[in-house]
């Protein structure tokens, strides 16, 4: 089985100059709300690197919501600790990890995955993890500005998305609203 592996130290600094810069022109916030995250939400951020989203969603969620800060890379736990730190949060919690997420059964309402899809090699495991840990009716948002240009374009890139989360039935796309795909835990009856 492949575990995932964090990009060098080097690149990692690299990511978060570019994104420091990218934030500027997106308007995160928004593409936050579209992920249909309320106060008193629990939230994945899967990906989080710098907390770029992180740290408003925590802002959003308030008090009685959670938001866990998922990276593979330790730098992007001590970055996030500091902001934390910085804006007086208590509703974030970090999490280093290069496999599964460590959250119980049906815990998250939703699951952020904001421009970090196209870095993940074992999409298939990921996805099993995210369906195990969705309440039922839970979201996975996408968010991927950068992924157009993978695929060559966005259509194709939101049509390839869509194939991969819908392909065995446990995800349905619920909604397209902007650069957000939202895609909903499909509940079985069995």
């Amino acid at each position: 089985m492949n575990e995932e592996k964090p990009v060098t130290n080097i690149h990692f600094k690299m990511m978060v100059n570019v994104m420091s810069i990218v934030k500027n022109i997106r308007n995160i916030k928004k593409e936050i709300i579209r992920s249909g995250m309320k106060e008193g939400s629990h939230v994945l951020d899967y990906g989080c690197g710098p907390g770029f989203v992180t740290v408003p969603a925590a802002k959003i969620v308030g008090s009685q919501g959670v938001i866990y800060a998922l990276d593979i890379h330790p730098f992007a736990k001590e970055i996030i600790d500091k902001k934390i730190k910085k804006h007086g949060l208590k509703n974030v919690k970090t999490i280093i990890t290069d496999n599964g997420t460590g959250l119980p059964d049906e815990s998250i309402d939703v699951v952020l995955l904001f421009n970090v899809i196209f870095m993940i090699e074992d999409k298939e495991k990921l996805l099993a993890e995210l369906h195990r840990i969705l309440k039922k009716g839970g979201v996975i948002s996408i968010v991927n500005n950068g992924l157009g240009s993978k695929f060559k374009n966005m259509q194709v890139a939101e049509e390839s998305l869509t194939e991969l989360f819908c392909v065995n039935n446990i995800f349905v796309l619920s909604e397209k609203i902007g650069n957000n795909l939202n895609f909903t835990k499909r509940i079985h009856h069995q």
